[in-house]
């Protein structure tokens, strides 16, 4: 083994991990504001009009309630997001704890979907929206 050979090919492979996050690609996509989800769910499903969007606290998961019934749920995936539009969601379960409002939604029969939001008076018009 050409262990120069070795020691090169680490170094080339330090130095495009460097560049990679001076350009700031990969790492985790979060999602800052609830406008931010509601741009990103039209952007991403055609003929979807966003009215509430809630982030969840770690940031990576978002829902955006088109109307009654309607609401897309993003997800990070790689390094962009999934949007899935479900048309006959409900809310299961909207309960207040001590690190945020606790969402549930019955997205489709058997699919429940768990979301804990920061911002209690945005998951109630969230709710009321979806209602």
């Amino acid at each position: 083994m050409n262990w120069w050979l070795a020691a090169g090919s680490f170094a080339a492979v330090l130095a495009l991990a460097g560049v990679a996050r001076m350009l700031g690609l990969g790492g985790s996509q979060r999602l800052v504001d609830a406008n931010e989800a509601i741009r990103l769910a039209e952007a991403l499903v055609s003929g979807f009009e966003g009215r509430v969007g809630v982030i969840a606290v770690e940031g990576g998961r978002a829902a955006v309630a088109g109307g009654p019934g309607d609401v897309v749920v993003i997800e990070p995936l790689g390094a962009r997001h999934r949007a899935t539009r479900f048309k006959s969601a409900r809310v299961v379960m909207a309960h207040p704890e001590a690190d945020g409002t606790k969402l549930a939604l019955e997205l489709q029969p058997g699919t429940v979907l768990r979301i804990t939001v920061a911002d209690a008076a945005a998951a109630r018009a969230f709710a009321e929206t979806l209602s």
